[in-house]
């Protein structure tokens, strides 16, 4: 079982990182707000490429170095293969929550950008070039959630843990934490009742077997999910929509250094069961 990096880019709520002072500025001068309203129509003409499955339209928003930063491949390897993701409507870019702050030809956003049910905040840098915003690159980052239960995550040496007690239901956004100081990745698998987690994980050749034309086993599903939480790094994760009741399992598919094999089989993975 792997998981491709470039299924997991994504997912963000906009929020800006600038000063204080600068953000006042945006607010008060009036070519600032002419600005500001040109970044929301990028969003937003960005946000409905991906309800559309308009992969031209989608990659106008964004510069090359932009694409590959956040889906790691850029021009005709964009199209052919994260351009499939896009047309079949797997991505959504959430909503702005605050209005962009400008700095000159340069501004900063947080949202998250959704893989199926998963998407990871990022904060986002656009650029303007011959006079229209596009988007330039992005970086993981976490907010403060505020409407659903915020559940703690945090990767150990070997294993993945939960650092909250309260009750995990459907309405959640996950806290990931990662003070190793290894790379990581989180993500999110749905698993049949009754198959053997351990197994799965830990010894793949006693995994069910894989039907013609599907990339895991019957019962598995995969949710979504975020790659490249760097050591120290906190991301926050939040669901497109209430997950639906079942057995899920939150695991890293990062590849060991020494050429192990992934995290998961030395133990990094936690299930969980909404009822």
């Amino acid at each position: 079982m792997r998981v491709r990096r470039r299924l997991l880019s994504l997912s963000l709520i906009l929020v800006v990182a600038v000063g204080s002072g600068c953000a006042n500025a945006a607010r008060t001068d009036p070519a600032s707000a002419a600005e500001v309203a040109a970044i929301e129509t990028t969003l937003q003409t960005a946000r409905d490429a991906l309800v559309a499955g308009d992969v031209p339209g989608f990659m106008k928003e964004w510069t090359d170095s932009g694409l590959q930063d956040v889906f790691y491949e850029s021009g005709n390897a964009f199209v052919g293969n994260t351009g499939y993701y896009l047309a079949a409507k797997q991505y959504r870019l959430g909503a702005a929550t605050s209005a962009p702050v400008v700095l000159g030809d340069s501004a900063a956003v947080v949202a998250p950008l959704y893989f199926r049910l998963v998407g990871p905040v990022r904060k986002f840098s656009l650029v303007k070039q011959g006079g229209i915003w596009v988007i330039d690159g992005a970086e993981l980052a976490s907010t403060q959630v505020t409407d659903t239960t915020a559940i703690g995550v945090a990767f150990k040496e070997s294993s993945i843990r939960f650092e909250t007690t309260a009750p995990i239901n459907g309405d959640i956004a996950l806290q990931v934490r990662n003070p190793t100081a290894r790379t990581h990745q989180l993500n999110i698998l749905t698993a049949p009742p009754d198959q053997d987690v351990v197994a799965f994980f830990e010894d793949p050749e006693s995994a069910p077997p894989v039907p013609e034309g599907r990339s895991m086993p019957e019962g598995f599903d995969f949710v979504g999910g975020v790659v490249g939480i760097e050591p120290g790094m906190t991301v926050t994760v939040l669901m497109y929509d209430v997950l639906p009741p079942g057995r899920y399992v939150l695991f890293c598919n990062e590849e060991d250094n020494a050429g192990g094999g992934p995290h998961s089989m030395r133990g990094e993975y936690l299930e969980f069961t909404i009822r």
